[in-house]
């Protein structure tokens, strides 16, 4: 069975997106983005 994660996403928009793509292609639900 697979979990899915509620995720509230922090981090500088060119480091973190590689990361946050990564989230979002796993199939988490995020639920807010924070960025600079």
């Amino acid at each position: 069975m697979k979990t899915t994660l509620k995720i509230i996403f922090a981090g500088t928009p060119e480091f973190a997106a590689t990361a946050l793509q990564a989230l979002i292609d796993a199939g988490h639900n995020i639920l807010a983005v924070y960025t600079q």
